[in-house]
Order: C-alpha cells, then structure tokens, then sequence
C-alpha cells in the first residue's frame, strides 16, 4: 500500500479526573499531500476522521499559503469553524497549534538547526481549573540523532523555564 502523502501522526485520547471527567484527544500531525507541503484532501479526512481537540500540527499551510485566510479555511474544513488556531509567524513550513478550546497565549522558540520553522507553543484554556500548553515540533530531518537531541534538549528547556512548575505540557509533533 503507498500512501501520496507523508503519514505521520498520533492521536491519544487523556481522561483527565481534575477537570471534571473532561476526555481529551490531542494529536500530533504531519499529513500534508503532495510536493508543496501543504494540507490537502488526504490528511484533511485523517482529522476529521479522528476529531481530536487539540492539534500540534507541522508544515501548517494549505493551498501552498501559510496565511491566516488559508489557515482559517482548512481549520473550518478540518475541524469546524469553532475551532481557534495558533501558526509561526515565520518560516515556509510553520508549526502550529488547532484547538477546539480558547487559546490564550502563544508564540514560537527558535530552532537553530532549521531556518524554515521554530517551535510553536500554546496556552490552551481547558474547562475547569487547569489549562494545557501544547509544543508543537517538527525536528531536523536532515540532520543527524546529535541534531535531535540537541532540539529535544533546547525544547526540554525552554518547558522548563518558560511554563511554570507544574505545569499540565504535551510535547509532539515530526520527530523524524
């Protein structure tokens, strides 16, 4: 079987007891189609298909475009129109972050192996008395296991010093 797109996902479901019985389902994905990284029909249906709430999502463009009109067109189609989405402001193949819940804050930590993307970060407002930041990542492909680890090192930290102790985080994305 040869998919025409590079399949790259997870999807868990969380039963969190601290927020009122709330499930949820978070997934990390690289599904674009095509040579033009970007989201077409192929990993469109995988999101609706699976319907997660919460997305760290890589190579975030859709009709070639990473602007917020062409976000905001795949994120109704993907996930529905109430759903809020967080994108790099830089870079030709951004990380970013599809909630179906607020986001509050948000930004991106620079990758120094990668000039096309950084690592995209959210503050996601979950029902109840904690809230969940979501890192999004898409690691140095061309680059070697030292190159990963280095990123993975870089991104442990920036969690640890830039979200407070505590802190409810998932990590995911393109580990390569």
């Amino acid at each position: 079987l040869i998919f025409p797109f590079a399949l790259a996902f997870f999807c868990a479901t969380f039963h969190v007891q601290a927020q009122s019985n709330l499930t949820l389902r978070v997934m990390a994905a690289n599904t674009t189609s095509g040579n033009g990284q970007s989201y077409e029909g192929p990993g469109i249906r995988i999101f609706q298909g699976l319907q997660p709430d919460i997305v760290a999502i890589q190579e975030f463009r859709y009709n070639s475009s990473s602007d917020s009109n062409s976000l905001r067109t795949l994120v109704n189609t993907a996930f529905g129109s109430n759903f809020n989405f967080y994108v790099e402001p830089s870079g030709n193949i951004p990380n970013g972050i599809v909630s179906r819940y607020p986001i509050l804050a948000a930004g991106s930590w620079d990758d120094t192996f990668v000039s096309d993307r950084g690592f995209a970060w959210a503050l996601v407002d979950l029902p109840g008395t904690s809230d969940l930041y979501v890192v999004s990542v898409h690691l140095y492909g061309s680059g070697s296991a030292s190159d990963r680890g280095a990123e993975a090192a870089a991104i442990k930290s920036h969690v640890q010093s830039d979200f407070p102790p505590n802190a409810w985080v998932v990590v995911g994305g393109d580990m390569n």
